[in-house]
């Protein structure tokens, strides 16, 4: 349990950047936060209607799925 304390920072900052991402798919984020959730290039071959939701769900997702994944195995090291 303190490998994760150790990293609790980075996963709160991580949590709350993934769920933010998720919102801002279907809600348009302050101009002053716009640049911060940008989307990744694979996404340009979506139609043009899709590229920003469709983006920012994934990332949001894959951060969640970070998460998770560093908690699991975080939380599997002895001592």
């Amino acid at each position: 349990m303190e490998h994760i304390m150790g990293i609790l920072p980075f996963l709160i900052i991580m949590g709350l950047y993934s769920v933010l991402s998720i919102v801002f798919a279907f809600v348009n984020p302050p101009s002053f936060l716009n640049s911060l959730f940008k989307v990744p290039g694979i996404f340009v071959f979506l139609p043009d209607r899709l590229v920003i939701p469709v983006g920012r769900v994934f990332v949001g997702l894959a951060g969640m799925g970070l998460i998770v994944f560093l908690v699991i195995r975080l939380s599997a090291i002895p001592g």
